[in-house]
């Protein structure tokens, strides 16, 4: 079958945005509405696609992975991580992962949870005594300190100006060179597999500056070893017997650094704003706290029982998942669809899109926490943390450190918004928030002093 429905001439410009990510959001779901579930367009002599369907999303995802490869923003990332997991492809991903999965198992996992606990309660005693907070900040701060304990045993939060000044000119640079990778990629690509620890193009500053807040963790760890992930890196040895270089080490660890905290500290913020934005929801969740919890922090014990409160994290997800959209590139011709789809096409799936998708969720832009005791939706109606062998590795890190963070800090406090105008969204990979939301934290008259 011939191109699917979709835009055409003056229209397809809309999918660079305009350097606004809300412009780029704003094309891909109305495209999607329009014309899905299969949408195409031709630009820049490349063939787009936007697919908009849980069935054909897990065909793409999970049932015929091995068909396609990451995108263009695998290759933009890249220059900013270098090779690693969330950049390579088979054979390499699979090994990676291998070496990396032992640190993400479920009775790992359980360990880590005391570690956000305990930061958590930290930031809640530093913030009760602050008028007023940027939310955002606080949980870069907070999510990069829980990264640091919990995966490498290192303190990370004197960092976190310096990683956040980082990802703010990835962002800014990212949306603004994307269109230009796009038309270079080749070359870049060319590059990369010559040199495939040579200087980045792109982001060579933010890379040194990254890297120089990571060595001195492998570098300890080289000589005092541990059980964490930089100890576990060092241990691990590939098909071949070989030991990962130094390179290998350093792009996995600031990978988990910046995806690790970052996305996490992101979803987290809108959970904030959200949550103070909807009192009722806000007041639902602390009467679960005071039922479930009463004076005290939360353990790993208490969150099977803290079921609304992973709801509210959840329904953050859906309506700001992690990344706007995955890209694939199918190796050969495929049919999707009814569509005959070229080899080496791009085919977008996204989480933002299909998440507000009306068919799979009733009022799709509200905040309704609630609906997550009903009837779950499709398979990859929701889907924030991707899927298939490229699933992250990090889903059940951030899931649980969701639900630690907000019982924590609601337990003891409650936000409140300083300004109230709406919120939009930044450019840039992730959907953070388009300007600083400040917020009152107040001490709640229910919480008493914890026991530790």
């Amino acid at each position: 079958m011939s191109m699917p429905p979709g835009p055409r001439g003056l229209q397809t410009l809309g999918f660079l945005g305009r350097g606004s990510a809300g412009g780029v959001l704003a094309f891909l779901s109305d495209t999607a509405r329009r014309y899905g579930p299969v949408a195409g367009f031709r630009m820049l002599g490349t063939h787009i696609y936007i697919v908009d369907d849980p069935v054909l999303i897990e065909e793409i995802l999970v049932r015929q992975q091995h068909r396609f490869v990451r995108d263009t923003g695998a290759t933009l990332l890249r220059e900013l991580v270098g090779d690693s997991l969330v950049t390579s492809e088979e054979p390499q991903h699979r090994i990676r992962r291998r070496m990396l999965q032992p640190a993400f198992h479920r009775a790992q996992i359980a360990l880590y949870a005391v570690a956000m606990v305990a930061e958590s309660a930290r930031l809640a005693d530093a913030l009760a005594t602050q008028p007023n907070v940027d939310i955002a900040a606080a949980m870069r701060r907070l999510t990069l300190a829980v990264v640091g304990s919990a995966l490498f045993g290192a303190d990370l939060r004197a960092s976190a100006d310096t990683v956040a000044a980082v990802l703010r000119r990835v962002g800014a640079k990212g949306a603004f060179i994307a269109p230009l990778v796009a038309l270079g990629e080749p070359l870049l690509v060319a590059y990369r597999r010559r040199f495939p620890n040579g200087p980045s193009v792109l982001f060579g500053r933010e890379r040194r500056e990254l890297a120089r807040i990571i060595a001195p963790i492998v570098a300890q760890r080289r000589n005092t070893g541990g059980r964490d992930v930089v100890s576990l890196l060092l241990a691990q040895r590939d098909e071949r017997g070989a030991a990962l270089n130094d390179d290998d080490i350093r792009n996995e660890v600031v990978t988990l650094v910046l995806a690790g905290h970052e996305t996490t500290a992101t979803a987290l913020t809108w959970a904030w704003y959200l949550l103070a934005a909807h009192p009722d929801a806000a007041h639902k969740l602390q009467a679960e706290l005071d039922a479930v919890l009463g004076d005290r922090d939360p353990t790993l014990d208490d969150v099977e029982r803290l079921t609304y409160t992973a709801a509210v994290f959840s329904e953050t997800l859906r309506l700001y998942p992690p990344a706007a959209a995955f890209g694939r590139r199918p190796l050969t011709e495929i049919t999707l669809g009814g569509y005959t789809i070229p080899r080496g096409s791009s085919i977008f799936v996204s989480p933002y899109v299909t998440g507000r998708n009306a068919r799979w969720f009733a009022e799709p832009e509200a905040f309704r926490p609630e609906r997550w005791f009903g009837a779950a939706p499709p398979k990859f109606a929701y889907f924030p943390f991707g899927g298939g062998a490229k699933l992250c590795i990090g889903e059940a890190f951030s899931k649980l450190e969701g639900v630690l963070v907000l019982a924590t800090l609601a337990r003891r406090l409650l936000f409140t918004l300083v300004d109230e105008r709406a919120v939009a969204i930044a450019a840039g990979p992730l959907l953070r928030p388009d300007r600083p939301i400040v917020m009152r934290p107040e001490v709640r008259a229910a919480a008493r002093p914890a026991q530790r």
